[in-house]
């Protein structure tokens, strides 16, 4: 199964009030970890999607292997960001039987997640993140979904296409660890040690 996964950093952070993709874990940017952690889970190819904050994140180098896309309407919103990430993606490599779904600024998620999140793809062609309270990233689609996901627009991301087909979950309840806020970084610095 070939698997690709479009990583969604475009956004301008403003929640945050800086380029949070550029935070570092260990030396190791937010969006340069996604790329990573896609990466060695065996996604191929790995495209990551820019906006807000593109010439500040194209100052620095990526993971080999990566692909980058520049979205020039990321104003418009998340939906619209995946459309375009998810055509690239199939531009570059047609065959592609699922496309992972991830966002930058999920730090907790592992290869160890995506690995089993990929074990599950064949029950239904949809996996989701159980984070307790909701579902949502990572997601995996497979290709019945590319036309649905293509079609996106505006705020309505990937969960627009999710809720309208039968999914799996799969348990991700690190999945908090969303940082969209100064005070969320802070809090998970200190549930590292780092504070």
């Amino acid at each position: 199964m070939k698997v690709g996964a479009v990583i969604l950093a475009a956004g301008k952070a403003s929640r945050f009030g800086a380029p949070k993709q550029l935070l570092e874990i260990d030396g190791e940017t937010l969006i340069d970890r996604a790329c990573r952690i896609a990466l060695e889970a065996g996604f191929d190819p790995v495209l990551r999607v820019l906006g807000g904050h593109a010439p500040l994140i194209l100052e620095r180098s990526c993971p080999g292997h990566v692909l980058t896309l520049v979205h020039e309407r990321w104003e418009e919103g998340m939906g619209g960001s995946l459309a375009v990430g998810v055509r690239e993606l199939l531009g570059k490599e047609p065959e592609l039987d699922a496309i992972l779904v991830m966002l930058a600024d999920q730090p907790m998620v592992t290869v160890d997640l995506l690995d089993s999140m990929r074990d599950r793809l064949a029950e239904t062609g949809i996996v989701l993140c159980d984070h307790g309270e909701a579902t949502g990233p990572p997601a995996l689609f497979g290709k019945q979904c590319f036309p649905e996901l293509m079609a996106l627009e505006g705020d309505r991301g990937a969960k627009a296409v999710a809720g309208r087909h039968p999914v799996v979950t799969v348990a991700f309840p690190d999945a908090a660890w969303d940082i969209d806020s100064p005070g969320a970084w802070e809090r998970f610095l200190k549930m590292r040690g780092e504070m």
